[in-house]
């Protein structure tokens, strides 16, 4: 049995800081001259940098390799599990949660106790985080979900399990909180613990009985209610996309497995994925998806996606299970064994408990795939190298996921954009205040007087602010969406309270509507932002279903759009900032390289030789 609740930074996880160790100078001569020099070289290059990429979509993020790299090796190597290596599965948690908010995504803890007889007998955490789009609490929004578990197999590296799932879910959430432009639905990122529940070899069973003790606690204590808020229906979830296993890459005749391959070749979904690994000679050259029929249109999106990216080497293979959902009669049938030693992951409990929502696994096989050594003589000492052909192999699976996904929640290219600097008011600027009131009730005088004040504003449209009364304060974070012309906020992290889970789901957002004599915010408060804050399922809220909200601030609120002329694009600021940047540091590096050039000739010429027997 599984019984959750929600937490913030300060309730569960310490941030873990990386020291920077400084270089001792040689002396302080010598160190302007080198500074100097340096300098110049570095600016010389910068500008070399932005000549050739003043013609590239530079507004676009894309995914790194060298990230990826830096997240395996620096971050997800070493083991993570609950009784063979807790602190290393405290510390990876920390570093996932730091790293989202780092990022502006909503993000919390979902904490969960697994039970047996009715006594607890171990606490699992998951990390939960949500990048709002742009009808995020809405009946318009059609949510992304994208998971991975965290916790490793007791007796399994790091990197192996699931390391590379863990590190492709960190890039996806960089690039799609980088863009510049808003996407239309929201995004989800669950990592989950407790995914496994083979615990053989420690002599005890495991607290999670069942595979996906995670995924259920998030399904169960998050996911239904932030849907029931929503008002979306779980068949209205675009996708949910499963992460596991997806950096090794193993060229190698042989290399690829098939479990009980006669009956795998029984299997109508199997077969074509089957002729291909025979006619590759079972090489592990393959990113594989595993799906139903009706996931179909996912599994097209990943493939069409990750045939794109060129680099014909990687291949793609697919498997279609016969069943539409597993319950007791899926379990019955002879073929079940098989079908389970495919699913033993997170997938199979979404197969079970929503069948509804269309669900793909995209995995290197795990098991199935043998490494540098027979897998079955792996140890937990054994890491997997991380080579540059795995690494090219995990880019090209991240990034098509990546490109699927900003499909999948309407993502626009940058030249479809408009750009929230110069549409957003000039005045709303970090310190801004914007006072006015809420009405939190149906009864009279239901009215609050609340402040707005801003904390920063990003070019990117990205708002950090604090709205609050004198009973409350509410720390959010948000876009502004030159679009619709809405500013949405959204808790960065959910509250700790009885009713925290469901602060997942706060939504504040209103329009702008500006004028010479100031700036004025009509809009409303949904979901559950705060103990006196219920807006969800008709908790005592105003009569229209939220708090209706009327902010007015003092100053200029002109928006600086000249009227009568077209809105610009974003790129075209970009491309003309990476100009102007381009020609100032030429020109700074080119005055820097005379002055120490100038300098190191007066150098040569007056200082006086140097005293020997000193």
């Amino acid at each position: 049995m599984v019984r959750g609740r929600f937490w913030q930074t300060e309730i569960g996880f310490q941030t873990i800081f990386t020291p920077v160790h400084a270089q001792i100078p040689e002396s302080t001569a010598t160190l302007a001259q080198k500074s100097l020099e340096n300098m110049a070289k570095m600016l010389l290059s910068l500008a070399v940098v932005l000549v050739f990429t003043t013609g590239m979509d530079a507004a676009k993020p894309e995914v790194s390799k060298e990230n990826l790299r830096i997240l395996l090796n620096d971050h997800f190597t070493d083991p993570r599990h609950h009784v063979t290596n807790p602190d290393g599965l405290l510390i990876a948690a920390n570093f996932i949660y730091n790293t989202l908010k780092s990022y502006h995504i909503q993000v919390g803890g979902q904490t969960f106790d697994l039970e047996k007889n009715g006594e607890k007998v171990a606490t699992g955490t998951n990390i939960i985080a949500i990048w709002p789009g742009r009808y995020h609490m809405t009946p318009r929004d059609r949510p992304v979900i994208l998971t991975a578990h965290y916790e490793s197999n007791y007796n399994m590296a790091g990197v192996e399990d699931n390391g590379s799932g863990l590190a492709a879910m960190l890039e996806i959430a960089r690039i799609v909180s980088s863009q510049p432009c808003l996407q239309d639905f929201s995004v989800i990122f669950a990592f989950f613990d407790f995914a496994a529940h083979d615990e053989r070899d420690l002599q005890r069973e495991s607290p999670c009985a069942e595979t996906g003790c995670g995924s259920r606690a998030f399904v169960e204590g998050i996911l239904r209610e932030f849907l029931t808020d929503s008002n979306v229906q779980p068949e209205e979830i675009q996708g949910i996309i499963v992460l596991d296993g997806l950096l090794n890459y193993n060229n190698t005749p042989g290399a690829q497995q098939i479990p009980r391959e006669n009956v795998f070749a029984m299997v109508p979904g199997f077969v074509e994925g089957l002729n291909g690994v025979r006619a590759d000679e079972y090489r592990g050259n393959f990113i594989c998806t595993m799906s139903r029929e009706a996931d179909a249109p996912l599994v097209s999106a990943f493939n069409s996606k990750f045939n794109e990216l060129g680099n014909p080497q990687f291949k793609t293979r697919t498997l279609t299970f016969p069943f539409a959902s597993i319950n007791n009669e899926t379990k019955q049938d002879p073929l079940w064994p098989l079908f389970f030693g495919l699913t033993d992951t997170d997938i199979k409990f979404f197969y079970e408990v929503l069948p509804e929502v269309k669900a793909v696994f995209v995995t290197d096989t795990l098991t199935f795939r043998e490494r540098e050594k027979v897998f079955n003589r792996l140890t937990v000492d054994d890491v997997m190298p991380i080579t540059d052909d795995r690494l090219e192999f995990l880019k090209k699976t991240t990034e098509a996921v990546t490109r699927m996904v900003e499909d999948l929640t309407g993502h626009r290219d940058t030249d479809e954009c408009l750009d929230p600097s110069i549409e957003m008011p000039e005045s709303f600027k970090p310190g801004y205040r914007m006072d006015g009131t809420i009405l939190t009730r149906v009864a009279p005088n239901s009215y609050q007087n609340i402040s707005l004040v801003v904390g920063f504003v990003q070019p990117s449209g990205l708002v950090n602010a604090t709205l609050s009364s004198q009973s409350w304060s509410l720390p959010m974070a948000g876009h502004y969406d030159p679009v619709e012309k809405l500013l949405v906020f959204y808790l960065l992290e959910p509250l700790t309270f009885a009713m925290a889970p469901l602060t997942i789901a706060c939504r504040v957002q209103g329009r702008f509507h500006p004028s010479s004599r100031g700036v004025t915010i009509i809009g409303s408060m949904r979901g559950v932002c705060g103990p006196a804050l219920d807006f969800s399922q008709g908790q005592g809220e105003a009569p229209d279903g939220k708090g209706n909200i009327h902010l007015r601030g003092r100053g200029d609120g002109s928006s600086g759009r000249p009227t009568a002329v077209s809105s610009p694009s974003l790129a075209a600021p970009v491309v003309l900032s990476l100009l102007g940047g381009m020609l100032l540091s030429a020109a700074v590096a080119v005055a820097l390289w005379f002055v120490y050039k100038r300098r190191m000739a007066a150098s040569t010429t007056n200082s006086l030789p140097m005293k020997e027997g000193l």
